[in-house]
């Protein structure tokens, strides 16, 4: 287990560098469509136990990527609160936007699990097939759940998420607590399972500033990975998409096994991560693998290098776009298996 290893380490315990993709799984994969072409509804397949779990194996089965990213959603979490959530093909996510906490009518561990039983049930029979690949688990941080939840849908601006953390703090704060409670259960019930690592998907954090940054980015995730820590021996990683700067009071503050780095990560972030020994993970552009071709190679070779000083597993900014064609994908597991490291 490649991924874990280094993690756990913080050394390689192989000349190659590991690979895995967020968004491995998915519309890009002409099995997945297929299969995807056979139910009505997104969240019938997150929780139907063994077309999840086939699904997860497609792009190990295909690449031989050293992690298998569990096949789910972050929005499973608000579904388990009672809230609303239905995807519409190309369009995406649509809920039924909260006003009020009261809204999410399930509080306990066992109206969440009555939801999220068939996750856990994906992770067994993963663990059972996953021979030496690393096997990732996930959830969405707190706050960019909260994003989802309150638009209704992906948001360009998050001008109602801003609003209502400025307008309602008080409600806001207790929404957020439900989001740690709930996501500290849900990945316990996924370690329990049998998953080797666990990822906290921040991905709109990068629209806060200051004291917001610190208030619904740092402390949730510091809770969460506390929490974890002192329940369970699991290496866990961090992706606080498009932080800049900011992504230094996350190294000092919450203490990490790994960090996703995306396009706009600093140098001087990952310096500090090599000081503090955390593991980097990322950067190509999805964009770049879209176009693949010279271009690509350059960027991988680029990328490579310039983390040299750094324990790298190798990842994109964000994840694959459904129209990346499968040539571009094994071109550039080709180029970043081609380099070795000591």
């Amino acid at each position: 287990m490649l991924i874990k290893s280094l993690l756990s380490s913080k050394k390689y315990s192989s000349s190659k560098i590991p690979i895995w993709f967020m968004r491995q799984a998915g519309r890009y994969l002409p099995e997945y469509r297929k299969l995807r072409s056979k139910y009505s509804s997104f969240l019938d397949i997150c929780f139907s136990p063994k077309i999840a779990a086939e699904i997860s194996l497609q792009p190990i089965k295909r690449f031989d990527l050293d992690g298998i990213i569990l096949f789910s959603d972050i929005l499973v979490i608000p579904h388990a609160l009672g809230q609303t959530v239905n995807f519409k093909e190309n369009i995406g996510p649509i809920l039924k936007p909260i006003e009020t906490f009261k809204d999410l009518k399930k509080n306990t561990a066992e109206e969440w699990d009555e939801t999220l039983n068939p996750i856990y049930e994906t992770v067994d029979i993963l663990k059972k097939k996953k021979k030496d690949k690393t096997l990732i688990g996930f959830c969405g941080s707190p706050f960019t759940v909260l994003t989802y939840m309150i638009e209704g849908q992906t948001s360009k601006t998050h001008r109602k998420t801003k609003l209502f953390l400025l307008n309602y703090p008080d409600q806001s704060k207790i929404i957020i607590k439900k989001l740690i409670d709930i996501s500290i259960h849900y990945l316990s019930r996924q370690i329990e399972a049998g998953v080797d690592v666990v990822q906290l998907f921040e991905s709109w954090s990068g629209i806060l500033e200051k004291d917001l940054f610190e208030e619904y980015i740092v402390k949730p995730n510091r809770k969460i990975v506390e929490r974890l820590k002192q329940k369970y021996n699991i290496p866990i990683i961090l992706f606080p998409r498009n932080s800049g700067i900011e992504t230094k009071q996350i190294i000092k503050k919450i203490k990490l096994d790994g960090l996703s780095i995306d396009l706009k990560t600093p140098n001087k972030i990952l310096k500090l991560c090599k000081k503090e020994k955390i593991i980097v993970q990322g950067r190509l552009d999805p964009l770049r693998l879209l176009v693949g071709g010279k271009q690509m190679e350059k960027e991988i070779e680029k990328i490579i290098l310039s983390l040299k000083n750094n324990r790298l597993i190798f990842n994109l900014s964000h994840g694959i776009l459904p129209e990346t064609p499968i040539n571009n994908v094994e071109q550039m597991i080709k180029k970043v298996r081609s380099y070795e490291v000591t």
